[in-house]
C-alpha cells in the first residue's frame, strides 16, 4: 500500500511537471539565470534545513499548499510540513542534512521547473551513525517572481525484490 501511495505521488507530480512544460506564447525567458535562482533557492533551502528552522522552511520555501512525500508519509500544506519537520528535528536534534542538485529542468515558460539530485542525512551529527542517504524531486513554481516549492519527494534505495506476479499491472 506503502509503495502504492508513492507511485501515484510520483505520477501525479509527473503529470504537473507536464502539463505545466507546455509551450507559451510569453516573452522569452533567460532560462539559466532561472536554474540559477533555483539552485540559490535550494542552497537557501539547505542552510534553513541546517539551522533546522522548520517554520521558515514551510513558510518561506514551500507554496502554502506545497506537498511532501518521503517514504509513504504525505504532508499537504505549511502546517503539516512545518509540524513534521519540527518532530522529525525534536526525534533527532543532532542530524545534520545535506543534498546536491544533479539538475534542474524549466518549463519553456519559465514559471515552473524541477529539480534532481542526492540526499544524505547523518542521524547523530557526529558520524558515528549510519548515514542515510536517497534521491529526491523537487517541483519548483515560480510566483510573484520568487521560486517556492510545489511538491518535494525523495526516498531512500532499496534492494529491488522480485515483482510479485498478481501486483503486475495486466497487459493490454
Amino acid at each position: 500500500m506503502r509503495e502504492r501511495k508513492l507511485i501515484l505521488a510520483a505520477a501525479a507530480m509527473l503529470a504537473l511537471v507536464a502539463g505545466c512544460a507546455q509551450k507559451s506564447e510569453g516573452p522569452a525567458v533567460d532560462l539559466a539565470a532561472e536554474e540559477k535562482a533555483i539552485r540559490d533557492r535550494s542552497a537557501e533551502w539547505m542552510t534553513l534545513a541546517q539551522a533546522k528552522d522548520a517554520a521558515a522552511i514551510a513558510n518561506t520555501i514551500f507554496l502554502p499548499d506545497g506537498i511532501t512525500v518521503f517514504e509513504g508519509v504525505v504532508r499537504n500544506g505549511s502546517a503539516e510540513i512545518q509540524a513534521g519537520m519540527e518532530k522529525e528535528y525534536s526525534n533527532m536534534p543532532d542530524a545534520t542534512l545535506a543534498w546536491t542538485t544533479d539538475s534542474v529542468k524549466l518549463a519553456s515558460s519559465g514559471d515552473m521547473a524541477w529539480e534532481t539530485g542526492a540526499w544524505t542525512l547523518d542521524p547523530d551529527g557526529a558520524g558515528e551513525a549510519e548515514p542515510i542517504s536517497g534521491n529526491f524531486v523537487t517541483v519548483w513554481s515560480r510566483v510573484d517572481g520568487v521560486w517556492r516549492v510545489a511538491a518535494d519527494s525523495g526516498s531512500s534505495p532499496r534492494q529491488e525484490q522480485p515483482m510479485d506476479a498478481s501486483a503486475a499491472p495486466a497487459a493490454n
